[in-house]
């Protein structure tokens, strides 16, 4: 499984409205293949940073998806009006998984 892990900042003032946009987004995306699960977290120490996490079967998945239509189409244009320039994409491979309930 891969790990894609986004860490960005917004414009000041604008999680909630991206928030909402990210959540209609990510509805009108629909099923994509090999995504296992995706999060959004908001930082605690900083109003207009945040995370998105996103759970991949496999790399070859993961790649797909990052140059997508859906990405590049649909998710993109809707979340950039609110980016601030200032982001970074780290892709891990999960070498260890524990879930509780």
């Amino acid at each position: 499984m891969m790990l894609r892990i986004i860490h960005g900042k917004l414009k000041p003032g604008t999680w909630d409205s991206y928030e909402r946009a990210y959540k209609d987004a990510m509805a009108k995306a629909g099923k994509i293949p090999g995504l296992r699960g995706r999060w959004l977290a908001h930082a605690s120490d900083d109003a207009d940073a945040g995370y998105t996490m996103s759970l991949w079967e496999n790399e070859a998945a993961m790649r797909a998806y990052e140059s997508s239509d859906i990405l590049q189409k649909t998710i993109l244009p809707q979340l950039k009006p609110f980016f601030s320039g200032d982001y970074t994409t780290t892709r891990c491979e999960v070498r260890f998984a524990e879930e509780f309930d």
